[in-house]
């Protein structure tokens, strides 16, 4: 084989290396002034991945983002808007894989409209709500953040919006507790949810939701819990 077959040959193995061998660009929040910002780490019985996370001010309200991706593959991304009392207002929710769904809803007193669009397809469903509701995804942990900040009293009532399907969680009572942080206490708030699929445990600083532990789950914001939740006795 001569040179310049060699030359080309290997031209063609570096072009196709590049294509199918490189990771994905990490994504990245959308632009703009943040209140908040931080990575989710979720550790799960399936593996591990990572939730990138905002809160924007705008003039409805508060804009919040979550990007749940594996490793620079985006999964779902969530793109809420509430008004300044956290009550929440419309958003799209739109599953990248294993195919491309998107959601947009609507929130009002009573009731919330969901658009499902499945490439050309769209369908419309209408969900009666009883009170004040969030919107939530059960693979995302941004969309808490609201909730909580929203200041419910004992029960609050969610819509899983991908699975079409309302559910009311009850609140217990917030307790103080401290998280080792390279050593030392962390001081931080501890709050259970209980609703039919078990019991999860939150936990905040201040406002901000820095991780949940439940049955074959741990997340944590790993700005502020870079070691994982390790609560102190």
């Amino acid at each position: 084989m001569d040179l310049w077959k060699l030359l080309m040959l290997g031209v063609i193995a570096a072009g196709l290396l590049l294509i199918f061998g490189s990771p994905p660009e990490p994504p990245k929040l959308p632009e703009g002034f943040r209140v908040e910002e931080g990575t989710f780490h979720h550790r799960m019985a399936g593996g591990t991945r990572e939730e990138l996370f905002g809160i924007y001010p705008v003039d409805a309200g508060f804009r919040v983002v979550s990007l749940l991706h594996d490793k620079g593959k985006v999964l779902v991304e969530a793109d809420f808007l509430y008004g300044p009392d956290w009550t929440p207002l419309a958003g799209t929710l739109t599953q990248r894989a294993p195919e491309e769904v998107r959601w947009l809803f609507s929130f009002d007193t009573g009731e919330a409209v969901v658009r499902k669009q499945v490439g050309p397809r769209e369908t419309t469903e209408i969900f009666p709500l009883s009170g004040r509701a969030f919107p939530f995804d059960g693979d995302l942990l941004g969309p808490w953040d609201p909730v909580f900040r929203a200041d419910p009293q004992a029960a609050v009532e969610l819509l899983d919006i991908r699975r079409g399907s309302p559910r009311t969680m009850t609140l217990g009572t917030p307790e103080e507790t401290k998280l080792r942080v390279f050593g030392r206490a962390l001081p931080a708030e501890r709050l259970e949810v209980t609703g039919e699929e078990g019991t999860l445990r939150f936990y905040r600083q201040g406002e901000l939701l820095i991780g949940v532990r439940g049955e074959g789950l741990e997340a944590f914001l790993v700005e502020v819990l870079p070691e994982g939740i390790q609560e102190l006795p």
